[in-house]
């Protein structure tokens, strides 16, 4: 038997998951780490703390007793922005610096005053510049430590540097390039305009190639130690946002993911994206060429973990008399009211104009736990019409996340947008779509659609039911009507 051995770099853990040659689960393990975090802004982590982390999940799975010489390829998947910048030898100058890291306002505002907004737009797909841009953070080091700037010899991201450290090779990806600021994603170059605003000139990247391509064997040295074949290579991964639509199956145009986490966070493939300007969505490079819109709202599951904790605080104490989560426990709640929750709708953008409306007297609580699950239904059909608006027809949506694990909620979805929401019983897409982009670099599969369809899954399908939609459509022109400013409750 061989094996794809992937890593989900996420912000504060590290997840190593081996698949087999049909891409079905052989191995898991995860391991924490700590970012360490600091006044103005700072969020950061030794960047040896990733490596060895990836060293121990591999001692770990050889412990295991899983013959680490059929592995075929290793592949990365990490968050978008984490830079660490290193000198010739590859050494890193600095901690890492994390996506989170938000130090770099100063500069954001300066960049700002130097480009036009359209065009930066247009040219990149990110719809905003402020202190966590990658761009901004390597003019902060040009303007704040130029002891590390001036020995700057390659501007690596997350999976850049892992990469480098298993290959020897400076090497990134298209997609993960998509979160910089410097990177052109239509023209698929160097944003020489950006290049010269914040000091970063194009021979400081590492080579940048598409998704799922293999990069070199792992350094001789390492995989002996480790155990690896002398042919074991690694695999350009994914951003992890676009691993895990891969991973879900959103690969062609009209197919959309949905992650309800603690945020809402929506992939829709295209081949030909729309840079709308006067509603603008951030638009990444996805795999084999094509793109995908990715609009979001800062607040999905953590409005529910709100209403949990301000609104039911007595929720997690019932919930494991009767063994069952607290989830669970609103869920049955949330049940006992009907579609459009008696009239009660929550606006869930607590960031901006969260709020109950529609309240009387006659309201419970199953009410309102009801509105909240159907709060976020609402937020994911705005997103929807949006990006239908630019031309592309939704066919199917799939749910990820903490939220895909609820059957009323997943049921109020399909309702609520009237299109089947699908769900599988796989919860690691993410560390799933590096996988099936190192399959199909290792010519096991020709395509993803191939690799997927290889794969032991159960999919659940829930179908929208046509008198709820009514009822839905109603309560949902007075959500919009509430968030667009109007009064006509």
């Amino acid at each position: 038997m061989e094996y794809y051995l992937s890593f989900d770099v996420g912000t504060t853990s590290m997840k190593c998951i081996l698949y087999d040659d049909r891409l079905n689960e052989a191995f898991y393990t995860a391991k924490e780490y700590s970012i360490i975090t600091e006044s103005g802004g700072i969020a950061e982590l030794d960047a040896e703390t990733y490596y060895n982390t990836f060293l121990a999940s591999v001692r770990e799975m050889s412990l295991a007793g899983i013959p680490i010489e059929n592995i075929r390829s290793v592949t990365f998947t990490t968050q978008g922005e984490t830079l660490i910048p290193v000198d010739k030898s590859g050494n890193a100058l600095c901690r890492a610096v994390v996506w989170l890291d938000t130090r770099a306002e100063v500069e954001a505002e300066y960049i700002k005053s130097h480009i036009d907004s359209v065009r930066f737009y247009k040219k990149t797909g990110l719809c905003g510049i402020d202190g966590a841009l990658p761009a901004a953070k390597i003019l902060w080091l040009y303007n704040n430590r130029p002891d590390i700037y001036e020995k700057t010899h390659k501007i690596l991201l997350l999976e850049d540097y892992l990469i480098y450290r298993l290959t020897g090779k400076f090497a990134s990806e298209k997609s993960l390039q998509s979160s910089t600021g410097w990177y052109n994603i239509i023209g698929e170059k160097f944003f020489e305009e950006m290049g010269s605003i914040c000091k970063i000139n194009e021979c400081m990247l590492p080579e940048i190639l598409p998704c799922g391509t293999p990069v070199g064997r792992i350094i001789p040295k390492l995989a002996e130690e480790l155990g690896f074949s002398s042919d074991t290579y690694v695999t350009t991964g994914a951003m992890d946002q676009i691993a895990s639509a891969i991973g879900s199956g959103n690969i062609n145009e009209g197919i959309v993911t949905e992650t309800t986490g603690t945020a809402l966070v929506v992939g829709v493939t295209t081949e030909n994206p729309v840079f709308d300007i006067s509603n603008p969505v951030t638009i990444y490079k996805h795999y084999d060429g094509k793109f995908i819109y990715m609009p979001y709202c800062n607040t999905a599951g953590i409005a529910l973990k709100w209403f949990r904790d301000r609104l039911m605080p007595y929720a997690a104490d019932e919930a494991a008399n009767a063994g069952i989560s607290a989830y669970e426990y609103i869920d049955e709640k949330a049940a006992q009211s009907p579609p459009g929750s008696n009239g009660v709708i929550m606006i869930p953008k607590l960031s901006e104009e969260g709020a109950f409306i529609g309240l009387s007297l006659s309201t419970d609580i199953s009410d309102m736990a009801r509105s909240v699950l159907e709060g976020v239904a609402y937020m994911l059909r705005e997103i929807i019409e949006l990006i239908e608006n630019r031309g592309i027809s939704i066919t199917e949506i799939y749910s990820l996340g903490g939220g895909s694990y609820s059957p009323l909620w997943r049921q109020i979805k399909a309702d609520v947008c009237g299109k089947n929401i699908i769900s599988a019983d796989y919860a690691q897409t993410t560390a799933l779509g590096a996988a099936v982009l190192a399959a199909v670099a290792d010519g096991k599969y020709k395509t993803a659609k191939e690799a997927l369809a290889a794969r032991r899954v159960e999919k659940r399908t829930e179908i929208p039911c046509a008198e709820n939609f009514e009822v839905y459509n109603k309560n949902y022109k007075k959500y919009k009507n509430f968030i667009d400013g109007g009064n006509d409750l």
